[in-house]
Order: C-alpha cells, then structure tokens, then sequence
C-alpha cells in the first residue's frame, strides 16, 4: 500500500501550489491570506497524525491510517479543484482585456449583379471612403485578389451607397461596423446586396502607453460604452449607451456622468460635427478622444459591453435590487413595480432599454441604465461574490472588453475586501434639445434625429468630475 508520507507529500505540494495561484492573483488580503494558509497548515498537520501508522494492537487502529490516508486523497481532490477555478478565471480574465479592435471590409455587389466571384470585377469599379479605418490597408488586400480594377473615392453613407444604387460603381468596399448606418438609409441594403469578399483587420486601440495613476489613491475616469450590435464586442460598431464613470477609490465614491447617443458633438477624428454614437465607428480610440474633447477630461481606461452581457452578469450575481419610480409593463412581459424590485437579467435589460413609458423618453432610460449599473457595483463590491468570480468572467466572455490591467482591477478588488466599504453614487446626465437636421459627418443629406447639448448643461457636468477627481465635496442637482 502507498506509504502515508508520499500521500500527505501530495497533499502539500497541491496545498503549496492553491496557496501561490491564490496570491499571484493579487485579490485577496493579506489576513485572507494568512487564514488560509494557516487552515491549509494545519489541516496537513492533523491528516499525517491521523494517517501516521500506530501500533498494532487493535483492528481499529489498523483503520485509522487508512481513514487518513482517504481524508488526504479526498482532499487532494478539492486541492486540484480549486486551483483548477483560480486558473480558469485568470484564463476567463484574459479574454476580457484587450488592447484592440477589429474592423471587417465586406466587398459588396448588387444581388441582381453578374458578378459572383472576385475574377469577375476585373477591370471594374470599386467605390470607397478614403478616410475609413484600415481602408489602405483592405484596398491592398483588394488588390491582390483582383489584380487590375479601377476606383472611386466617395464621401458618407449616402454617396456611397447611392453609386451601388445607380450602378456608378460595381462594387463598394464598406467597414462592417456601419452597416446599421447603411440599413437606416437604405432598409433593404441587405436584400439587395450580396458579399463576395470580407478581410478582417486588428485596430491598436490602447488608449494610454503609459499610465501614471495610482487607482487606490487617484480618482479616474473609466468610459462604459454600451453595443448592440450582432457581431463581436470587439468589432467597431456604434455606441449606444455611452457613460462616464468616475471613481474615487479611497473615499469610496462613484459619478456616472451619461451622454446621449445622439449628442451632436465634434468627432475627434474627423473634426467635424455627427452624433456621439458614431465616433464608435473609427473604434473606441475616437470615441474616447471624443469625449475627452467634449467633457475636457483625462480618460484613463474604458470598458466595452454588448447588451447580451448585461443578462449574464446580473444572473451570475444571482440577480441586483433596483428602485423603479413607476409601474412598468416591458417587452419581454415580466412586471416592473414601482418601488424596489429584484430583477433578473431580462428585467434588468428590459428595464435599460425601456424608454417610451416615459415623457422624458431617452433622458430616462438613461437614468436607468445608471440604476442597473449602480446595482451590478454594489452586488459585485460584497465579499460573498468571490465564490462567483469565475463565473461571472466566463458570463461575459465574447461580450465584454476593457483595457484595465488585471493587477489594478485586483488591486481594487484586494481594497474592497479589506475595507468591505459602502460606495456612495452619483449621477448626472448632458442635456440638450431633439432637433431633426441634416449636416451630420456620416450621412450630410440625410435628416436625423440629433441631441444640441444644453452648453450650460455641459459645464455643470465638466464641474461635476472636476470636483470628483479633485476629492471635492459636491452634490448634483
């Protein structure tokens, strides 16, 4: 029979190994620390002087050793198990954290067209934005699959589809990303069309090379950007919802700024005015520069979620309490009542979405948007929610992206544990004036829906985070 010390030997080393996997992660306390691996000690201690081998005297003696040495396996067991969860979740962490974009080029052609295949745009025409993202770039792709074919820069949406539309052009080279900006123009783009062709770029997208701050004792800015698009999160597509997060780590406070989507402001890339949404059409880089720019405001990191994830986190935190101010009756059926409600992940997206049971249309959705993500903070600030670390990762693996260190988020993590504080929260939002005009970079003769910022709202609001990350006392109106 296996000797009882190589079983404890195993059972110590896969003690040793929990204990350097639970430290590398940087989460917990060090008074954690030191709890569990004292518990880990001892319990090694007493499984060895229970499997130890005594004296023969008895039957029952004899079973002693072998009870220990089964308590040890069993053990043993759990050991594996736990490293096993601890490296999934810094495996699940990983694939939340990115430094990049992706952007896809689809060659588009007339569905009632002749042409099928690459071959057959030899020698014809291709229209494009010249000041698209990576456009260079898909265009060399381009050029090595068809080798002789003929081009024409054109300018917006509109141009561009229109010349497909009026045979102008054979083909059109499109950013994925702005397809639902094309739908919106032309409704039955995607029934006239075809695909012969798509190319996928990564866009560097870090916002930051270096970062000075220190989390647990400067407040920063994190900006949310909410998609609901069908591809990847990580794919360029419009911005939906679009809050600024501004944190105050030691005194353990939270301003969530919101900007409408439709807020017509300057894009930082193009330098002209369009709504906010579309600056996420060049990437998140732009939308941030953009905000930036609007807000005047240093944004330190930002942090990409598809509506889908939204279900997944709120279910995987075994649901959120949130303060609804009127009945609700939402598309998915289930009743909001006014008051507090504990919602699951439908209610909770139900209720982020739900805008026209309310006068004040988008302004309050908004403001329920903040109350959901207030809720998501306050359950994910509790201890309790270690044990659901990983599969709360794994919930929004594919629709979750951010470019905040892990180290920092453990360092966060590490201090809440440590303090188990109460976050205090604020919120505000940019106001303005609906108005339906033309002019907008993207689509110039087309009229839309846009957002005129109130310029008085907008300096309140720069105030606000002013004093937010200066640690000055202030209360929104």
């Amino acid at each position: 029979m296996t000797d009882h010390r190589f079983i404890i030997g195993v059972q110590i080393v896969l003690s040793i190994i929990l204990m350097i996997s639970i430290i590398f992660v940087k989460v917990l306390p060090m008074r954690y620390l030191i709890v569990i691996g004292s518990f880990l000690a001892v319990l090694a201690l007493l499984v060895y002087l229970v499997a130890k081998p005594g004296p023969i005297v008895s039957r029952k003696v004899q079973k002693r050793p072998l009870a220990g040495k089964i308590i040890s396996v069993i053990i043993s067991i759990f050991l594996i198990i736990g490293c096993v969860f601890i490296q999934s979740g810094k495996a699940a962490y990983n694939k939340v954290t990115s430094e990049y974009d992706y952007v896809t080029y689809s060659l588009v052609v007339r569905k009632n067209s002749k042409y099928k295949k690459m071959d057959d745009l030899l020698k014809k025409t291709v229209g494009y934005n010249p000041n698209g993202t990576k456009i260079n770039e898909a265009l060399n792709r381009l050029s090595k699959k068809v080798s002789n074919y003929g081009v024409s820069e054109l300018y917006g949406v509109e141009a561009i589809v229109d010349a497909l539309y009026d045979k102008k052009v054979d083909a059109i080279l499109i950013n994925e990303g702005s397809r639902d900006l094309v739908t919106d123009y032309k409704k039955n783009f995607d029934k006239d069309t075809r695909v012969i062709w798509t190319t996928k770029f990564k866009s560097y997208n870090k916002i930051k090379e270096e970062k000075t701050l220190d989390v647990l004792k400067d407040p920063f800015c994190v900006y949310i950007s909410g998609i609901d698009s069908r591809g990847s999160v990580q794919e360029v597509s419009r911005s939906d919802v679009n809050i600024l997060m501004t944190i105050n780590v030691p005194e353990h406070k939270v301003l969530l700024t919101s900007i409408p989507r439709d807020a017509y402001v300057t894009l930082a890339d193009a330098k002209q005015k369009d709504k906010l949404t579309h600056s996420g059409l060049t990437g998140t880089q732009n939308t941030v520069k953009t905000v930036e720019n609007f807000l005047d405001v240093d944004i330190s990191y930002y942090a990409r979620v598809n509506f889908e994830s939204l279900v997944e986190v709120v279910d995987a935190l075994g649901g959120v309490d949130v303060y609804s101010d009127k009945d609700l009756s939402v598309w998915n059926g289930q009743p909001i009542k006014e008051g507090w409600n504990h919602m699951n992940g439908q209610m909770a997206l139900a209720f982020s979405r739900e805008r026209h049971a309310y006068t004040t249309g988008d302004r309050h959705r908004a403001q329920n948007q903040q109350a959901v993500l207030q809720a998501i903070i306050r359950k994910m600030a509790s201890p309790a929610i270690i044990t659901h670390y990983t599969d709360i990762l794994k919930s929004i693996e594919g629709t979750f992206v951010t470019d905040m260190p892990m180290n920092e988020m453990a360092r966060i993590a590490n201090d809440q544990l440590n303090t188990n504080a109460s976050w205090s929260f604020q919120s505000s939002m940019v106001a303005g004036n609906g108005l339906m005009m033309k002019g907008g970079y993207y689509m110039p003769d087309t009229r839309l829906y846009y957002l005129i910022p109130d310029e008085n709202s907008v300096e309140q609001n720069k105030q606000y985070i002013k004093k937010m990350l200066k640690g000055e006392e202030f209360t929104v109106e």
